[in-house]
């Protein structure tokens, strides 16, 4: 299978060197009913995001930052056998270390 390789929305192409470019680490806590948090730029200290590293620290679930909406979305596994479904109401309480890099 092939695939393309291009440089994402505002980040610049560019390998190798940080220069002004930074990096986060934050810890986000989904609480009551799911829905996808907001997360952006201004909330990290960042004045924009190139990428976001996200992953549950003891849950099943799966987290995955949403860049066209800015939120961070919990994903798990549907009893149906397809892709990981969106969000659940017992979504309280789970805890997503986040690493974001930006400027």
């Amino acid at each position: 299978m092939a695939f393309a390789i291009t440089v994402p929305g505002n980040a610049s192409d560019v390998a190798g060197v940080p220069g002004n470019n930074k990096y986060v680490v934050k810890t986000c806590t989904f609480t009551g009913s799911y829905a996808a948090g907001a997360l952006t730029a201004a909330q990290l200290g960042l004045e924009q995001i190139h990428m976001v590293i996200a992953q549950c620290e003891t849950s099943g679930f799966v987290a995955q930052y949403d860049y066209a909406n800015a939120t961070l979305d919990l994903y798990e596994a549907g009893a149906d056998g397809a892709a990981l479904d969106e969000g659940n109401t017992a979504g309280a309480t789970v805890v997503v270390r986040v690493m974001a890099f930006g400027r």
